[in-house]
């Protein structure tokens, strides 16, 4: 109990810091949303062609129809995250396997897979998508995963316990995994259709809504590769309950003071990264189709 609510005490400390900006947080890409579901019948018949057509892609890509995500057998890299060349080691062996679980999936989709780059960096990064960006992030201009090791040095030098440690690790999947849904988006066409609709929303809390809805399917789409990989990862005892009570349960715009709500709030992504580490199925990672009430 003491250890995990140390826990507790380091996710609300370092939540702002380390929050995932990714391609609607750092970067000015589009990305919106409306006040019901984007599949209702009313939206095939209103908007310009362009936002029909994405309209289509985020709600009924056949992504979604790919089916449950079987296990690749990823194994967790066993280096401490306490140095660069363990950091890379370990988000290298991790983006295989992301690579090896979505590659089947995207093709299925009738889209060409290919990986994305990584880069490893420190300081501020400079990027097509963002200039500026202090954490990690996707760009899909680039196809890159930019990962700021320095972000999981810090969080695991913070202290020697176990839970501390279980939830460097666990934070450090999710956010790849996270990135990297980012990058399946993209290669399916949603991340694009997304901005699409984003340029053509009416109003700013309606480019928000979309990003949200964006970035919990991203969590989501996260979840499935974590929850298909659970056993061969190793993701149980303490680990699964950092996982669930500190990384699924604790992540959200409540931790970003003052900014905007562009990721969705706690219970929403508690609820989307539940649905996908249950089912194991992109379908239910549909958050276009969801009501607003559950994207908030």
């Amino acid at each position: 109990m003491l250890l995990l609510g140390g826990v507790a005490v380091l996710v609300l400390t370092v939540a702002l810091a380390l929050r995932e900006s990714d391609s609607s947080a750092t970067a000015p890409l589009p990305g919106a949303g409306r006040s019901a579901p984007l599949g209702t019948p009313d939206d095939s018949t209103t908007g310009t062609p362009q936002s029909q057509a994405a309209t289509r892609t985020v709600t009924a890509d056949a992504l979604y129809a790919t089916g449950p995500q079987q296990t690749v057998g990823c194994r967790e890299a066993p280096v401490p995250l306490s140095k660069q060349s363990n950091v890379k080691a370990y988000y290298t062996n991790l983006v295989a396997c992301l690579s090896k679980a979505w590659a089947p999936k995207v093709e299925a989709a009738k889209e060409t897979f290919t990986p994305p780059q990584l880069v490893f960096w420190d300081g501020v990064a400079q990027t097509p998508c963002a200039a500026g960006a202090t954490v990690s992030f996707y760009c899909g201009t680039s196809g890159t995963l930019y990962l700021k090791y320095t972000d999981d040095i810090k969080l695991w030098s913070r202290s020697p316990d176990a839970a501390n440690r279980a939830f460097t690790r666990m934070w450090a999947t999710y956010t790849a995994g996270h990135e990297y849904a980012h990058h399946v988006q993209q290669l399916t066409g949603i991340l694009t259709a997304a901005r699409q609709l984003q340029y053509d929303a009416p109003d700013e809390d309606a480019r928000l809504e979309l990003s949200r809805r964006l970035e919990l399917q991203a969590s989501c789409l996260s979840a499935v590769f974590t929850g298909a990989n659970q056993i061969s990862y190793g993701i149980t005892g303490l680990d699964l309950t950092i996982y669930k009570n500190y990384v699924q349960a604790q992540t959200g715009d409540e931790n970003n003071r003052g900014g905007p709500r562009d990721h969705g709030g706690r219970a929403s992504h508690q609820y989307w990264t539940g649905r996908g580490f249950t089912t194991l199925d992109s379908v239910s990672c549909n958050t276009f189709t969801a009501t607003a009430g559950k994207v908030s």
